[in-house]
């Protein structure tokens, strides 16, 4: 079943605290996958929320990658992405 927020939650979500430990940088190197690298992090928030961290870059273009933060509601293993950042390979259009 989905994970269902309302905007008040998804912008608390967002506000969390997330601290980082000292081996981030190490934590962060992407990994070849089929066509592009990527890397997951998991991150404990401040308020016991679990967030992750999704990197992916192609091989092909350097300014072709995704940045996602995503929570992961409690007692499940979905991903609910609460922000998306995107590089400048092409155009992206904002739906509504």
């Amino acid at each position: 079943m989905a994970a269902k927020y309302s905007e008040n939650e998804i912008m608390k979500l967002i506000r969390e605290r997330k601290p980082l430990t000292e081996d981030v940088p190490t934590r962060l190197q992407l990994r070849d996958k089929r066509g592009h690298k990527e890397r997951e992090l998991g991150i404990q928030g401040a308020d016991g929320n679990q967030f992750r961290l999704i990197l992916r870059q192609s091989d092909l273009n350097p300014l072709d990658f995704s940045l996602i933060l995503a929570v992961q509601p409690k007692d499940t293993n979905l991903l609910f992405r609460l922000r998306r950042y995107n590089g400048k390979s092409h155009q992206h259009t904002k739906s509504h």
